[in-house]
């Protein structure tokens, strides 16, 4: 599989400059930075010891934000961050100092990655979750690089894949030294594809903190909902929207200020729910005002969940109601109300264990158990202790923290 996978990219070489322009035509990349995809730097390597971290996009980017300041505090080895979304880069460069070095992953050509290798020479190459490119890391062992898994995380889906081939698998795995896992799921499946020391460390998501909302953007956001009890639904996944927007119907028959806030997984898709057109359906992308028979309103934006959340009366976590392994919670746990999940939560179940733990979370098996609950709870929706909460997950995140680092600093320059 290793032989076809190196010849597959190195036969696609001369196609690389119309993808990669497909991708900037679809705002996917950044023109003036392209170059970086060919591995080739934009940044300057300063010193003889680099530690080199990998995340993919902006949910990794932000589990590494505290354990990059940690390791600073102790450590003037040089930092690089690699990434592979325009999102991530800007937030890279929002969340860290100056004098961390973000740049683009080359693409997992032989050509590209010899380039970046060569120029950076890092010391340890740390990739956060699952991300896992062949070329990249096999060409990183063979410059004897310490190669590293931070928050390890791999779904039941994910192992079948790469089990398809064992034996190319296990020689990919076997290349890194150790593996950190957020999950004990993980750790099995990790082992079992052939990376000799792995172990759990907990979910650095709880390490990082929760974004500071603009107090002018959630002035406007509660003008536009204001006298209306918010459900809001994050993460949702095909399928799951139509189950809410009929949970909504049932409740509106009685509450008629309800309205459900649908905050999809994906939000560039062109259909959420059935009868979308309908005049008490909003999107916000079309910036429409919500009337008195608006029953959904459908956040198809990014970077606005946290908001949403700041004003929810009610929150339910999407991937749940439909066999996809849940969302992680983490994110809403900060705000205090009371996170309703569905049965199918196999991909978060260390992280929902934690939470319903601190009180946090509550499983509805049914949609009918959902509309009771809200129901219920309509005029004084159930809330955790601000006080308590923020201890809780403090104490969570400084462990995870302090774990993490015993474990990272072993390999570090």
């Amino acid at each position: 599989m290793i032989f076809f996978y190196k010849l597959f990219t190195i036969l696609f070489h001369p196609f690389v400059p119309i993808y990669l322009k497909i991708r900037i035509l679809n705002n996917k990349e950044d023109e003036k930075r392209i170059a970086e995809r060919y591995g080739i730097a934009s940044g300057i390597k300063k010193g003889n010891k680099l530690i080199w971290f990998h995340a993919a996009s902006i949910g990794e980017s932000l589990s590494i934000i505290s354990l990059i300041k940690e390791i600073k505090k102790n450590n003037n080895s040089q930092i690089l961050v690699t990434t592979g979304t325009k999102s991530s880069s800007k937030l890279i460069v929002k969340k860290l100092s100056k004098d961390i070095v973000h740049q683009f992953l080359p693409l997992d050509n032989p050509i590209f990655v010899e380039r970046f290798l060569s120029y950076w020479k890092p010391n340890v190459g740390i990739f956060v979750e699952s991300e896992i490119w062949p070329n990249l890391v096999l060409k990183s062992k063979k410059k004897k690089l310490k190669l590293i898994i931070i928050n390890g995380r791999m779904t039941p889906k994910t192992f079948k894949r790469w089990s398809i081939f064992p034996i190319s698998s296990k020689k990919i795995f076997s290349c890194f030294d150790h593996c950190l896992t957020q999950n004990s799921d993980s750790l099995i499946f990790f082992k079992n594809l052939g990376i000799k020391k792995v172990q759990y460390s907990g979910n650095l998501k709880f390490t990082s903190l929760p974004t500071k909302i603009n107090s002018l953007a959630k002035k406007k956001v509660k003008k536009i909902f204001e006298n209306r009890k918010i459900l809001v639904a994050a993460s949702t996944h095909p399928g799951e929207e139509d189950i809410l927007a009929a949970v909504t119907n049932e409740i509106r028959s009685v509450r008629k200020d309800f309205i459900l806030i649908i905050i999809p997984r994906h939000p560039d898709r062109k259909f959420f729910i059935k009868n979308q057109a309908l005049e008490s359906v909003v999107l916000r992308t079309k910036s429409k005002k919500i009337k008195k028979n608006t029953s959904i309103y459908i956040a198809n934006t990014l970077g606005e969940l946290e908001l949403f959340y700041s004003i929810a009366d009610f929150i339910f976590i999407g991937g749940s109601f439909v066999d996809h392994g849940g969302q992680n919670p983490i994110e809403a746990s900060y705000y205090g109300k009371l996170i309703h999940h569905g049965l199918f939560i196999q991909n978060f179940t260390d992280v929902y264990a934690i939470l319903n733990k601190m009180n946090i979370t509550n499983l509805i098996e049914t949609p009918d158990q959902l509309v009771r609950h809200i129901q219920k709870n309509y005029d004084k929706p159930k809330k955790s202790s601000k006080k308590n909460r923020l201890t809780q997950l403090k104490l969570e995140s400084q462990n995870i923290l302090k774990k993490n680092m015993r474990l990272l600093n072993n390999h570090l320059p």
